[in-house]
């Protein structure tokens, strides 16, 4: 059984800022699963609910519907957050839970969560926390990872490369959150959007396959699997044309409207 707590304390430790490097690597057509969830939201007043490194609060600033927004970011990792500092963020951050956050209620026009609920143990929990700090017709957009859209190729690819794994990606929310719409529903939300895009990450070289096969959590997973894994697909990038080899990283964002 993973202590979950103690596991994603550690990762983010460790390797601070990781995840941002992935998904800024991460497009569809010019837009990043960030640019994507910045882009559906408004508001002057914007909570970026486990903000990382403030990868997002800057997709906010760039591409976001309001201008010039003021962007608190929210995070447990010390590590994640001074990883943002030592590259240039400025904006105001706090070392705080998502199921207890230290804001006045209905002090925000928008809090937006990029992959973070699926950190979150307790998923309602959170969504009512951010429900309480939201205004009454404010808005809350979250992106999680998701099985589909994907291609036959991309199977292909993945189920090879799963196999060298023994594993698939892991949360502490579980795996897919099918649940989401109705947990916003019960928090006070309405949904106004579900949607799914896919992203692919492209694989060039070793240090790319690396820095994916690190990103992932994969509790219990040996570090020779990761090596095995990330080995295989650089030597199939190796192999392909000078594109080199497109990991599908499919993703759904939600965007709901405080009621």
């Amino acid at each position: 059984m993973t202590d979950w707590a103690a596991y994603v304390a550690e990762f983010h430790a460790l390797h601070p800022g990781i995840s941002e490097q992935v998904l800024t690597r991460t497009t569809n057509g010019d837009t990043t699963p960030y640019t994507w969830l910045a882009r559906a939201v408004s508001g002057q007043r914007v909570l970026d609910l486990a903000c990382g490194n403030g990868a997002l609060t800057q997709a906010l600033r760039e591409e976001g519907r309001a201008s010039d927004p003021w962007v608190v970011g929210a995070d447990l990792s010390v590590a994640e957050l001074r990883d943002g500092r030592r590259r240039g963020r400025t904006e105001p951050v706090v070392v705080a839970d998502a199921l207890r956050l230290p804001f006045a209620d209905a002090c925000f026009d928008a809090v937006v969560c990029s992959a973070g609920l699926m950190v979150v143990g307790d998923v309602d929990a959170a969504l009512v926390e951010s429900g309480r700090v939201l205004r009454a017709g404010g808005v809350f957009a979250a992106t999680v990872a998701t099985v589909r859209p994907v291609r036959p190729s991309d199977v292909r690819l993945l189920a090879p490369l799963t196999a060298r794994l023994r594993s698939t990606p892991q949360f502490p929310a579980g795996g897919e959150l099918t649940g989401l719409g109705s947990s916003l529903a019960a928090a006070g939300f309405t949904v106004l959007e579900d949607a799914s895009e896919r992203f692919g990450y492209v694989v060039r070289t070793a240090e790319d396959a690396d820095l994916l096969m690190r990103a992932l959590y994969l509790p219990g997973t040996p570090d020779r699997r990761r090596v095995n894994a990330a080995r295989w697909l650089a030597e199939r990038a190796s192999s392909a044309p000078e594109d080199g080899v497109d990991v599908a990283v499919p993703v759904r964002r939600l965007v709901a409207l405080r009621s």
